[in-house]
């Protein structure tokens, strides 16, 4: 919706020059006769044309009135413009040779051609490098297509086996996911970048005793420094893989928590740093070489290391896993990370002396500078003291060492003598730190940061992410349009379609499909809800997800924090606020249908069961309607065998069958459905498809595997066991 129009503003004096010259002529004519009729080339006509032109200026300036009078009211609400943004983002620096050098301290300064960077935190360099591999699932289809069953694996491993694939990811080129894992972790080898000799690699590995490791860490998806300041941190999970015997029990491995001594990332929801503490026993900074291949990965175990590392170059493994997204994804992970922002740092900087004066002023010589990072000291018994900056003088007394910094004419201002000291005559001031700098020019792809300095040759810059966030001052004319755009707060909930709305537009977690209940109060439970409750307001909110079997689009801890806490920063005083996932009923049909030509059968059998899945799907464009199956609808066998009759190449659909999983009885059991034709859902159900089986003919079809009756609690039986699909050719 565009912002509306503002009431045209009309000139006080709409007069131009001709007018104002024709005007003259005829009051001359009118007050001094003897002058008319005028000649050309009369020296009068000049004085008319010189009096029309100095009117008209004065009528330019008068008509600028109502813009004056508009800035002074926007000063009034003393919201000033915005100082330029710098740019952010994250840079290693590696240790080139196999030892571990001095850690670089905070505010060190890096270089891309003629813009400067300079870095937050300190980073200990080491030789290390990063290995990202997953535990990649395969499904039965990906199984068959290699002439492989899980009748074979279970008869390989003796368990029930979730079959996996390891796969390698590339720091900087691919995305780090654990979506489609079967353990939902990401395992991290930790290698030297260079081979080196077995004596090195152990003295490397002793000296990693307990050092703090700097991992950078940047979101799959950068929002506005504003949003993702105040983002709900996540809690990652890191720990270390432990082998109590590598050689003699290879497969007894253990996962040791890591400290975390700081994340700026907030667990990966922004770029920054987690500082992880290594156990200070380097002998636990080691990993198993004496696992055969065909067991890598087996159970917990880390899987198989990527083919050209060389013996000794992998030191040890971590694993990085988070509770509340089983599917973490992230932009980037790398080792030796240090945050660094785009701009230039100022030390001891010498503003001048003082005059005894209230409200002293003295100008900083570098523009775009950040008020947050002054520091100013003013010299008393021969020694520089350093003061206090403070936002307003309105609450210092008349002996508080206090001072303020104006970003937008860069200028600092002392007190008055009754609201906070002057400086005393003669004595120096200098700015004894600052940031300036930023803007749009520090945005820089990767591979721009190349300098670091100072640095030694035995210490390389690396850039594999880009620095973003950079923005430049804000002119006039861009203030004059957000101010009152600010003053409008059309960014509230309100109506229960407010609340469906902010939810889906969210620009923190993505949501496919949102809806919003008022007076649904959940309580403990979604068994034991309450209706029509005042000032009770539901959202049921679901991710995006593709149509799969067994895969209905469940919003985990953090989508649902995540759009709460969005919501609740913009919804009224007094609204009772609940972010809720709809209740998924599982359901599996099994048909008997005969099809028009026998030879595209299994073709047919596949869109009858794509179309069920269509129709039964949660999100757009699945459902009746395509805007995702209602909640509360029942679901209708006619209605399913209408669907599947409507499958080009179905001849007649002779029986279905559908079954359902209640809950009624610990353990939950499957039942099919009978009587009513139709399975009655509540207002926060929905169904979620678990199987289909199709057998051709006009006999009774069975239910689809492990989803009948006759199933009982078997499928909550053993938890399936991770195992490695090794490929026949590499």
């Amino acid at each position: 919706m565009s912002p509306p129009k503002p009431f045209p503003v009309p000139d006080l004096d709409d007069r131009r020059f001709d007018e104002l010259v024709a005007e003259l002529q005829a009051r001359l004519a009118r007050h001094v006769p003897e002058l008319a009729p005028l000649a050309p080339g009369d020296p009068v006509f000049a004085l008319v044309d010189l009096f029309a032109w100095l009117t008209e200026t004065i009528l330019y300036r008068a008509n600028r009135i109502p813009d004056r009078q508009r800035l002074a009211f926007l000063n009034l609400l003393q919201i000033p413009l915005r100082p330029a943004r710098p740019a952010s983002g994250i840079v290693s620096i590696d240790s080139t040779a196999h030892a571990l050098p001095l850690p670089i301290p905070p505010e060190a300064l890096l270089k891309a051609g003629t813009t400067s960077f300079s870095t937050i935190g300190e980073v200990q360099p080491t030789p290390l490098t990063l290995r990202i591999v997953v535990k990649r699932r395969l499904d039965e289809a990906a199984l068959a297509a290699e002439g492989i069953s899980l009748d074979q694996l279970r008869a390989q491993y003796g368990v029930e086996p979730a079959a996996f694939r390891p796969v390698t990811l590339h720091p900087g080129r691919d995305r780090p996911s654990a979506a489609g894992t079967c353990d939902g972790a990401l395992h991290l080898g930790i290698c030297l970048a260079r081979p080196a000799p077995a004596t090195q690699a152990e003295r490397v590995r002793r000296a990693l005793g307990g050092v703090l490791l700097n991992v950078g860490l940047a979101p799959d998806t950068e929002l506005e420094d504003g949003l993702a300041t105040g983002l709900r941190a996540r809690r990652l999970t890191w720990e270390l893989a432990w082998w109590p015997a590598p050689e003699d029990a290879p497969q007894r491995v253990q996962y040791l928590p890591l400290e975390v001594v700081a994340d700026s990332s907030a667990g990966g929801r922004r770029t920054g740093v987690a500082r992880l503490r290594l156990p200070r026993d380097a002998e636990m900074l080691r990993a198993t070489s004496a696992l055969d291949p065909q067991f890598a990965g087996l159970g917990d175990t880390p899987p198989e290391a990527p083919a050209d590392l060389r013996p000794d170059q992998l030191l040890f493994w971590l694993r990085l896993s988070c509770a509340e997204e089983p599917d973490l994804t992230l932009g980037y992970l790398g080792l030796n990370a240090v945050e660094v922002i785009g701009q230039g740092i100022a030390r001891d900087v010498l503003l001048g002396a003082g005059t005894g004066r209230p409200d002293q002023r003295l100008e900083l010589p570098d523009p775009d500078v950040d008020e947050r990072s002054v520091e100013i000291e003013v010299e008393a018994r021969r020694a520089f003291r350093a003061w206090t900056r403070v936002a307003h003088f309105a609450g210092s007394g008349p002996d508080d060492t206090v001072f303020v910094v104006d970003s937008a004419d860069r200028s600092v201002q002392f007190g008055d003598g009754v609201r906070g000291m002057r400086p005393p005559a003669g004595a120096r001031i200098r700015a004894a730190f600052y940031r300036h700098g930023g803007g749009s020019g520090g945005n820089l792809p990767p591979g721009s940061i190349r300098e670091l300095h100072g640095a030694s040759e035995k210490l390389a810059v690396r850039h594999e992410w880009p620095t973003r966030g950079g923005v430049d001052a804000e002119s006039l004319d861009e203030a004059e349009r957000r101010i009152p755009a600010f003053l409008s707060h059309r960014d509230r909930a309100v109506t229960a379609e407010d609340f469906a709305v902010l939810a889906r537009d969210n620009p923190i977690n993505p949501v496919a499909r949102a809806e919003a209940v008022a007076g649904f109060f959940p309580g403990a439970s979604l068994a034991a809800v309450r209706r029509n409750v005042p000032g009770v307001v539901s959202v049921f909110v679901m991710p995006p997800a593709p149509q799969a079997m067994a895969a209905a689009p469940r919003p985990n801890a953090g989508l649902l924090a995540d759009v709460h806490a969005y919501l609740s920063a913009r919804c009224m005083l007094g609204t009772e606020l609940y972010v809720l996932s709809p209740r998924f009923v599982p359901i599996a049909l099994a048909l008997s249908l005969e099809v028009v030509d026998p030879t595209s059968e299994q073709q047919v059998h596949a869109e009858v069961e794509r179309a069920l899945l269509r129709y039964l799907w949660a999100l757009p464009p699945g459902g009746p309607r395509g805007a995702g199956w209602p909640r509360g609808k029942a679901v209708e066998i006619n209605e399913l065998r209408t669907q599947a009759g409507r499958v080009e190449g179905v001849e007649a659909v002779n029986a279905l069958r559908l079954f359902y999983r209640t809950t009624e009885q610990d353990p939950p059991s499957w039942r099919e459905l009978t009587g009513a034709q139709a399975l009655t859902l509540l207002d926060f159900e929905l169904p979620e498809l678990m199987a289909v089986s199709i057998r051709p003919g006009e006999d009774r079809p069975a239910p689809p595997r492990g989803f009948g009756p006759e199933a009982g609690a078997a499928a909550d039986g053993p938890r399936p066991v991770p195992v490695p699909v090794i490929p026949d050719l590499c």
